[in-house]
């Protein structure tokens, strides 16, 4: 008996091997790199110690400050204002009860996430395009003036916010349909012996089971507070709104390996990494004075 439950340990070990290298080879295997944030780096000879130089310069840089600006408005939009709205999508699936509509909402809601940036920027900016887009043509039909979204300042951060909820509002319900799934069903019988309404056993019943998994995932979402979504912004932006959508990482990007300002940008990226350790403790502070739970 002892030795089944030892292979059976063994064979769990090896199928998460394949998820260990990848975090061991691309997150803890680099974090030796950022040394570089205090060196002048140079790929041939010895790199000299300058300790908070490059620290210095970031944070005394115009750009820096402008970038910043940009990174917490889209990450605010893109976290915290988009956090209820799986919450509230898994809620309203959960009262569907045919299952074919529910399996079909499911499936076109969740198939965008397999989309990359890529292939989502060019359905984007072809459905706004001021000439022919589905957008615009409607627009059209209102007697309104079409309008170029993808260049417009105003519009641009807010296109970059409906289409991270297009790509990622199916995907991310998944976890509350799973919390959902796991609340007794004796509790909403309990409900109904007491005359509860629907509203009622949303508020007492299924919320507060709801809660927990709620904490967790808003607690995990704070520690990538400031990776706002090179992928997306990268695609998406343009030199006509690149004053408003110029991020953390695109700098990054940038001045790292375009203008090979190495340790530069391992600085940046250095300040990115312990701002969103500080985030992610804070937010497991803050929850567990306010609500008693936490991430651990």
């Amino acid at each position: 008996m002892h030795a089944a439950a030892k292979k059976h340990e063994w064979t769990l070990l090896l199928l998460l091997m394949p998820a260990l290298l990848y975090f061991l080879i691309y997150h803890f295997i680099p974090i030796s790199g950022m040394v570089m944030a205090f060196q002048d780096y140079r790929i041939f000879g010895k790199s000299p110690f300058v300790g908070l130089k490059h620290f210095r310069i970031l944070f005394s840089s115009p750009a820096f400050l402008q970038v910043m600006r940009n990174t917490l408005i889209i990450s605010f939009m893109k976290i915290v204002l988009f956090f209820p709205l799986p919450i509230i999508f898994a809620l309203m699936l959960n009262e569907v009860r045919s299952s074919i509509l529910r399996k079909f909402i499911q499936s076109t809601t969740y198939l965008p996430h397999f989309l990359s940036w890529v292939v989502i920027a060019g359905i984007w900016i072809a459905f706004l395009s001021p000439a022919n887009g589905g957008l615009n043509q409607l627009l059209g039909m209102l007697n309104m003036q079409p309008k170029d979204f993808m260049t417009d300042k105003g519009a641009i951060r807010w296109v970059l916010f409906a289409s991270e909820t297009w790509r990622s509002l199916g995907w991310d319900s998944i976890i509350y349909l799973a919390a959902l799934a796991s609340i007794s069903p004796s509790l909403y019988e309990s409900a109904d012996l007491d005359g509860a309404g629907s509203f009622q056993k949303m508020r007492f019943i299924t919320l507060p089971e709801l809660l927990p998994t709620m904490v967790t995932v808003f607690i995990l979402n704070m520690g990538f507070f400031l990776n706002a979504g090179f992928d997306q912004v990268f695609n998406m932006m343009n030199d006509s709104v690149i004053s408003v959508v110029d991020i953390l990482d695109t700098y990054v990007y940038r001045i790292g390996l375009l203008n090979m300002q190495y340790s530069f940008s391992t600085a940046a990226s250095l300040f990115k990494g312990v701002i969103g350790l500080v985030l992610i403790l804070a937010a497991h502070q803050g929850s567990r004075k306010i609500t008693g739970k936490g991430l651990w």
